[in-house]
């Protein structure tokens, strides 16, 4: 005797394909997380392979925006500062706010330059192209431009800096192509750079950044984003293993 779906009862049906699909879920993330991030999405399908997770990579501002037109499950920034941002404008369920990875920002030089740079205030020396992240996209461009302006060199630096990037991602491809000499980045991004200086600032300057996650309060797979959040969490160590604290 063949099976059909016809001979099933209506509410069996609706059931089984129900249970043939997981519910899909859409996470907005930091683009400085892309690698370590998709490993985990890769971990997460493998356990079921009906799991469907979305990513939308962009620099943590941006991704803000999209926050606000209500898109996304999870939101992770690559800075704290963003989910106080999104809890304060009821976005994110505080509840659901936990801490996945720790990064701190340093300054990265080309090796020609390396010797003349020691600190910030040697950047205005040297005869050297800087390159950030914008301020208002990226969590390292608010970092950056927090820095300089803590260091009383971010008006002063300005002619020197020849490339704004929407994320940290597209800054190391400046980095890369030669285009730019000094940069602020996340330190476990320096490692994809060669022939650099890693500079670290000292601790009046910066703190260890936490990388927060959250599910959002309009999310209508509270369910599914949260097991993915708790899934995350428990793969740290991934992170750890790209250079995160």
């Amino acid at each position: 005797m063949g099976f059909s779906l016809k001979s099933l009862p209506l509410l069996a049906v609706i059931l089984l394909l129900f249970s043939c699909g997981g519910e899909k879920i859409t996470s907005l993330t930091a683009a400085g997380l892309k690698e370590p991030f998709l490993r985990v999405v890769e971990l997460y399908k493998e356990k079921d392979p009906h799991r469907e997770v979305d990513v939308v990579f962009a620099g943590s501002g941006s991704l803000l925006v999209k926050l606000e037109s209500r898109l996304g499950d999870l939101y992770i920034p690559a800075s704290y500062s963003y989910m106080e941002e999104a809890v304060k404008k009821g976005l994110i369920d505080p509840k659901t706010v936990k801490i996945l990875a720790y990064h701190e920002p340093v300054l990265v030089v080309r090796k020609p330059y390396a010797g003349q740079i020691k600190d910030l205030k040697d950047l205005l020396k040297a005869d050297l192209r800087i390159g950030i992240a914008d301020p208002r996209e990226a969590a390292i461009g608010r970092v950056t431009y927090q820095i300089l302006k803590k260091a009383g060199l971010w008006e002063t630096l300005q002619p020197k800096i020849v490339v704004k990037t929407p994320t940290v991602n597209q800054l190391l491809l400046y980095f890369k192509s030669g285009q730019i000499d000094a940069a602020i980045i996340w330190e476990e991004l320096s490692k994809k750079l060669p022939n650099v200086e890693v500079i670290k600032f000292p601790p009046q300057l910066v703190e260890r950044e936490p990388i927060p996650v959250g599910v959002t309060t309009f999310t209508k797979n509270r369910e599914a984003a949260l097991q993915f959040e708790k899934f995350l969490l428990e793969h740290r160590e991934i992170f750890r293993n790209f250079g995160f604290h």
